[in-house]
This record gives C-alpha cells, sequence and structure tokens, in this order.
C-alpha cells in the first residue's frame, strides 16, 4: 500500500502542475472564478475513489471569522471512482490524468455558471432536489445558507436559519451556535 500511496503522490504532483490546481497534502484544490475546489482522492483495491467540494470563496472570510479555520470546507458534490488498469506509474497517472481533466472541466463550468450568492443558493437547492428525484436522502445546506446571510450582512435572518438548522438536530459541532454567537455580536 505504501508504494500505491507513492505512485498516487507523484501523479498528484504531477496533475497540479498539468491542470494549473495546487496540491496541498493529498489533495488538489484551485479557484476558478468566485469558486473554490477541493479534489481529495483516495485508494481502493481497483481504483482511486475521489471527493470534489466547492465553495463560495468569500465563505472562508466569514467562515475564519466564525471558527478561526482557514479555509470552509465546502460541499461535496462528487463522489465517485476512477478505475485504475495497473497499479504502476503509467497506470495511475493515466488514471489521476483523466479524473483531474473531469474535475477541472466540471469546475470550469460551475464557474461560468456561479457568479453571486443567489446563484451558488440556486445550484444548492437544485442539487437537493436532484437527490430527491434519485429516491437519495438530500444533503444539508443550512450551513451554505447562514454563510450566505452572514456574508450579505443579514445576520438577523442568519440567527433564525441557524437557530431553524439545530432545531432540526443539526449541530455541525457547534459551529451553528457560534454562528449564532458572531452573528449576534454583529446587530
Amino acid at each position: 500500500m505504501a508504494d500505491r500511496m507513492r505512485l498516487l503522490e507523484l501523479c498528484l504532483r504531477e496533475c497540479a502542475a498539468t491542470f494549473g490546481w495546487n496540491l496541498s497534502g493529498n489533495y488538489l484544490s484551485c479557484n476558478k472564478g468566485y469558486l473554490s475546489f477541493l479534489l481529495f482522492p483516495t485508494l481502493s483495491d481497483k481504483s482511486i475513489e475521489y471527493t470534489l467540494a466547492y465553495r463560495y470563496s468569500s465563505f472562508d472570510r466569514v467562515y475564519h471569522a466564525v471558527t478561526m479555520a482557514n479555509i470552509y470546507p465546502g460541499y461535496t458534490i462528487v463522489e465517485s471512482y476512477q478505475p485504475v488498469e495497473a497499479w504502476s506509474l503509467m497506470g495511475v497517472s493515466t488514471a489521476m490524468r483523466t479524473l483531474t481533466s473531469k474535475a477541472d472541466r466540471f469546475a470550469q463550468g460551475l464557474s461560468d455558471r456561479i457568479i453571486n450568492v443567489d446563484d451558488n443558493i440556486n445550484f444548492l437547492n437544485y442539487l437537493q432536489k436532484r437527490d430527491l428525484r434519485q429516491g437519495l436522502r438530500p444533503r444539508s445546506i443550512s450551513m451554505e445558507i447562514v454563510l450566505t446571510y452572514l456574508l450579505t450582512g443579514d445576520n438577523e435572518n442568519a440567527i433564525a436559519a441557524a437557530e431553524d438548522a439545530i432545531a432540526s438536530g443539526e449541530t455541525a459541532n457547534g459551529v451553528f451556535q457560534s454562528m449564532i454567537d458572531y452573528a449576534r455580536r454583529l446587530l
């Protein structure tokens, strides 16, 4: 497994240079337009499993003010895998290049469509409706809604949305309460 991890690390470096993404630890990241993307690959027996998350870049500033974390982790929009034909440098490189190319094209397309917080919320609502149509349990967008209100200075609605999230059982490890406290200080 250590050999595979080393191959993945080398291929991550290669993809970062090829596609203009940044390598940070074991993931790739990039900024496109008003959005930031994180590509997290992990190894399985026959493939590279991955998640692609995105966030409205301005959320980082607000999230940092509330939690002291440097970046908001974002909303996972893709969870899938990329087959690896052979666990050789060429096999892993081909799989990572294919994966990063798909992620880069998707990121560019999404960043061309989301240019403000309203576009972002509309896209997140679309994802929830898509999950419902596919018979999946829709993921919560409460965090993004509260961050949007805080970003736009609508602190009263930020408090109400965070309280609603807590009332529905979402805690986000105390982040919603921290958001309420932060918004109250700004009132």
